[in-house]
């Protein structure tokens, strides 16, 4: 699967499923990307700011963070961004 945010190549493993409006404000729109997106995308936004600006892939792609972090991540391995704690 190519994931829609950094556009690498992965497997399964490396794959979950990310709200483009958070669970908590009532969103059920999934999008699969990376586990190093979605860990990303959380530590560049607030709930309320994925809710009201970035609820849209397009609207993530154009941010100028996520390209940066697009540009930094595409020759990574996956699994840079894991917790400690294993994910599900």
């Amino acid at each position: 699967m190519i994931c829609p945010i950094c556009e690498r190549t992965s497997t399964t493993e490396y794959i979950e499923k990310h709200h483009l409006t958070p669970r908590s404000r009532g969103g059920k729109k999934t999008l699969l990307i990376c586990i190093d997106c979605g860990d990303q995308i959380h530590k560049l936004f607030t709930n309320k700011k994925l809710d009201k600006e970035f609820n849209t892939l397009e609207k993530l792609l154009a941010d100028p963070k996520i390209q940066k972090w697009k540009e930094w991540v595409k020759n990574k391995k996956f699994g840079i961004c894991m917790k400690s704690k294993k994910r599900r």
